[in-house]
């Protein structure tokens, strides 16, 4: 049976519920840097989270590193683009520990243009008592290789760090204008491994972060989920192609079933767009403090007040509180709620994924505030 009845009684506990409660909202977390700061963000926001840490972050060669940096003190290149804050400030730490800090400092600050892409990496380079000439506005990669293209860079050395994986394309542009293009790479990221995980039949499989969060979302488990990295928004798509109809699920999730994908930036929601996510929900600032507030404004303006037989009924993710007494919405139930909201308060059975039966034991749950209208079902809210 789709649904279960589970009540919990909370007595007095029903006279401060109010829909700014937002306790009954799971954003799944994908990121595997400071995602513990993500997560306390969201709980203090008064959100669930929920860890699918989609990629890992490595270490790459530090000897390939050294190299490139001892020759950055000896000869300094004329540009750095410097990409990202955890790239730069690692960098710095791994210079500090071999006693060439003070070096790389005075060399770039002697003779380089440095090029920042965002807020984060200049104030890595402030730390150390560089700075930039250039700070891309949109803190995209695509912005700063533009500036540097308006240089002459014919013969030049352009020192790149790089962001975690390889950016082909942009480089190119650097090196068909003529430069000489050297990478500082100090880590690396990849899709998180792999781990057993139960099927539902009792019969384990081999599975990942990005399987078990499509199970989830399909399941109705996850109200968001919070992108803070494009490869984050590829991984998952990726683990959903070797399920059955595992892209089309995540798709119809985001665009259809109410599900919010809210990516950090605006290189992370072109990704999203890139595989069919209609509207990420974008922050209006590139920061984790920012993406948890716009999660929670945009969640909160879910909680509803249903008109019931016998009163309101306070609708928040997972819970509604009714008669006195709080019940514990199925994920499955929580999908049909999503979906329903997503339509503007009315759809059929069909398009809910749930029999008559189904929804009518929902329209107990909630006394009596969804009905069925001309073959729709309704919710009624309150005016």
């Amino acid at each position: 049976m789709l649904f279960a009845r589970r009540y919990e009684p909370f007595g007095e506990y029903c006279a401060g519920v109010t829909t700014s409660d937002l306790a009954g909202f799971t954003v799944a977390v994908t990121a595997d840097r400071r995602r513990e700061e993500q997560a306390i963000l969201l709980e203090r926001s008064g959100l669930e989270p929920a860890m699918f840490p989609l990629l890992r972050t490595e270490m790459d060669d530090p000897a390939s590193t050294r190299v490139l940096t001892e020759r950055a003190c000896r000869r300094p290149p004329q540009y750095l683009l410097a990409n990202t804050g955890y790239g730069m400030r690692t960098w710095f730490g791994l210079c500090k520990e071999w006693g060439l800090l003070d070096k790389l400092v005075a060399a770039l600050g002697a003779g380089t243009s440095i090029a920042a892409r965002g807020a984060k990496v200049l104030g890595e380079l402030r730390k150390v008592g560089l700075d930039a000439f250039y700070k891309a506005p949109g803190e995209t990669l695509g912005e700063v290789v533009d500036r540097l293209l308006e240089e002459d860079l014919t013969g030049k050395d352009v020192v790149v760090q790089l962001h975690g994986e390889e950016a082909g394309a942009e480089l190119a542009r650097l090196t068909g204008a003529g430069a000489r293009v050297a990478r500082i790479s100090v880590y690396r990221t990849g899709i998180a491994g792999t781990w057993p995980m139960a099927t539902g039949q009792g019969s384990p499989a081999i599975g990942g972060p990005a399987v078990a969060l499509t199970f989830a979302i399909a399941a109705g488990g996850v109200d968001a989920v919070s992108f803070t990295a494009a490869p984050a928004v590829h991984a998952l798509f990726a683990g959903a192609e070797g399920m059955d109809d595992g892209t089309a699920t995540l798709r119809a999730a985001f665009n259809e079933k109410g599900v919010v994908a809210a990516c950090i930036g605006a290189v992370c929601a072109s990704a999203a767009r890139e595989l069919g996510v209609a509207n990420p929900l974008v922050p209006e600032h590139p920061r984790l403090g920012s993406l948890a507030s716009a999660l929670a404004r945009h969640l909160a303006a879910r909680n509803l007040s249903l008109l019931g037989k016998h009163g309101p009924v306070l609708l928040s993710g997972r819970f509604a509180d009714a008669l006195d007494r709080r019940y514990l919405f199925t994920p499955a139930e929580r999908r049909v709620l999503r979906t329903l909201l997503s339509r503007g308060g009315t759809a059929s059975g069909e398009v809910l994924g749930a029999t008559e039966a189904e929804l009518s034991h929902l329209s107990d749950v909630l006394d009596g505030a969804l009905t069925k209208r001309g073959g729709k079902w309704e919710l009624a809210l309150c005016v």
